[in-house]
């Protein structure tokens, strides 16, 4: 749910911040006084496309905060994206620049605009006064029916099998054209294969020859440093060994007189027996020590020879190695070529006969869904003075696996009575198409994840007593989730719970755009009667705004609205009713 949305600098738009609340909360004004601008604001924390342009003249950015109930998938969402989570909100804030340069803030955390995408995905539902049009695209049709219908089960447990079956067909694409690719495939393996075995390196030879090229190159400079090291040791001089022998001598004379300094004369010993085992390991390393130029030459060539391996392969020795076994994997598989095809071959048609069984039960899943689908959005229809419209969902298998399955879904309409459905797209007109779209919002009111509804004049087109129905309809809709409603219908204005006045004044010379929360009562009366009579607010108009506004009462007091059952919040809960 939208907690919050505040606004700087965008188009007339100079500051406004607005609170909202559950159920249903009308946007109402005169045209151009900026009530889609809120919508578009929104839409850009949905991680919808910026533009410049829509910065107020005369300022370097524009910015959009936004406050969302952090609902459990929000929640999961943070964690999947690695985003701080701060508890019962989520605050996301976008900037917007002149330059074109933006930035984007969730949770006080820097991200980028595909994170915020996949973050708000869902979690908003903006239906534009246009978007009936997406309804003529049959293929938003089985995104729709699929929503309504919870099929997520099939549907995953059919994809799982259609991956399947991809996987095996890129194994025989892999393995397919013609002979010629194929030879050509194996000898460029051959080859590498060849130049590998080569020089047949061993895991870890680099780095054992790299410390013998080391030893080699300073074996001088080695041998110089040890021998004179054993004669500081043990040689004639006074070395470590003799003076601490003669410190020992005296420490043993010593410790005749007290005995406390046993511990220094063990201590002494040990040093003396370290040091001689020191002298003695000196001597053989000075002794083994030999200058070979030769066998330097041969570890410099070798390891310049692992080098360049591994510079063509773009790996380390040990990947080198890996790419060695992956090699003569893959060079086997195409020797054997027609054997391997023969077996994916039969396993393909097994995987194809379980995907076929799969797709059939998610086709039986659809059909039940569009069904039912069908008798509610009928239903709709039927309260929007459309009762004798024809409206049935299509679900019709083809031959040729999809990722989505087998089937075709398609919506088929027809307004006047004996007129056969023929498909949406040539038979809804604008007025109808609106109607259809509250019809469908209703039927998918329980089963979208979102927890906002944003109708922006989405029922333009709609007039008369079928005013009062879209009212009541878009507020039964509130009850399952939060709606916010742009409308110029004073029948849809008087079933909110709040409602918000978008108008333009003039600011130091300058236009902007002002939202004010009208109080229940006379406020709000007086706009109803405003969107009636237009600018000069007769007391006829407003006779019948108070009129609209018992009648919206009574409708929401009759025994149907007082049956619903009410959750613990006091919002209706439980799914919408579906009968036909």
């Amino acid at each position: 749910m939208l907690l919050g949305l505040r606004i700087s600098n965008v188009a007339v738009i100079e500051e406004v911040e607005v609170a909202f609340g559950a159920g249903l909360t009308v946007l109402t004004g005169e045209t151009g006084a900026g009530k889609s601008i809120l919508v578009d604001s929104l839409g850009l924390l949905l991680g919808g496309r910026a533009d410049a342009d829509v910065i107020r003249a005369g300022c370097e950015e524009a910015s959009v905060e936004g406050v969302f109930a952090r609902t459990p998938v929000l929640a999961s969402r943070l964690e999947e994206l690695g985003l701080p989570d701060l508890g019962d909100e989520v605050l996301v804030r976008r900037v917007l620049g002149r330059t074109g340069r933006g930035k984007v803030y969730v949770n006080g955390a820097l991200v980028t605009v595909g994170v915020l995408t996949k973050l708000t995905r869902g979690a908003v539902d903006i239906a534009g006064q246009h978007e009936h049009v997406s309804l003529f695209d049959p293929g938003l049709h089985r995104v729709l029916l699929d929503r309504y219908g919870a099929v997520e089960a099939p549907l995953a447990a059919y994809f799982g099998e259609y991956s399947a079956l991809r996987e095996v067909d890129a194994r025989m694409e892999a393995l397919g054209g013609d002979e010629a690719k194929v030879r050509e495939r194996a000898e460029f393996l051959r080859f590498q294969l060849d130049e590998i075995a080569r020089i047949d390196p061993e895991p870890g030879e680099d780095a054992r020859l790299d410390a013998e090229r080391k030893r080699l190159s300073s074996a001088e400079k080695l041998k110089r440093h040890a021998a004179e090291a054993e004669l500081l040791v043990s040689g004639e001089e006074p070395s470590a060994v003799e003076t601490v022998g003669r410190a020992l001598g005296l420490v043993h004379e010593a410790v005749k007189c007290d005995a406390s300094l046993t511990p220094v004369a063990q201590a002494l010993s040990t040093a003396l027996s370290e040091l001689e085992e020191a002298r003695r390991r000196l001597n053989r390393y000075v002794e083994g020590l030999e200058s070979d130029p030769n066998r330097l030459a041969d570890v410099e060539e070798r390891l310049d020879g692992l080098k360049r391996l591994c510079r063509k392969h773009g790996a380390s020795l040990e990947g080198v190695l890996k790419k060695r076994g992956e090699i003569e994997a893959e060079l086997g598989t195409l020797e054997n070529r027609q054997e391997v095809l023969e077996e994916l071959a039969a396993e393909r048609r097994r995987v194809e006969e379980r995907a076929r069984k799969a797709a059939a039960v998610l086709s039986r899943a659809r059909s039940a869904s569009a069904l039912e689908f069908s008798a509610q959005v009928r239903e709709g229809l039927g309260h929007l003075a459309m009762g004798k419209a024809a409206f049935e969902v299509r679900v019709t298998p083809g031959e040729v696996l999809r990722p989505d399955g087998l089937d075709e879904v398609e919506f088929f309409f027809s307004a006047n009575p004996g007129e056969p459905a023929r498909p949406l797209a040539k038979v809804a007109s604008g007025g109808e198409a609106s109607r259809l779209l509250l019809a469908l919002k209703r039927a998918l009111a329980d089963s979208d994840r979102g927890g906002c509804y944003i109708l922006d004049e989405a029922d333009a087109g709609v007039s008369g007593a079928i005013a009062d129905v879209v009212g009541r309809m878009i507020k039964e809709v509130s009850g399952h989730r939060q709606v916010l409603c742009i409308t110029h219908l004073p029948q849809v204005a008087a079933y909110a719970d709040a409602h918000l006045l978008i108008r333009k004044a003039v600011k130091g010379e300058r236009t902007v755009s002002q939202v004010t929360v009208l109080e229940a009562g006379a406020e709000r009366t007086r706009e109803l009667a405003r969107m009636m009579s237009g600018v000069e607010v007769t007391r006829e108009a407003l006779g019948a705004a108070e009129a609209l506004v018992r009648s919206a009462h009574r409708a929401l007091a009759s025994p149907r609205a007082r049956g619903r059952e009410v959750g613990p919040e006091g919002t209706p809960r439980g799914r919408l009713r579906r009968t036909a």
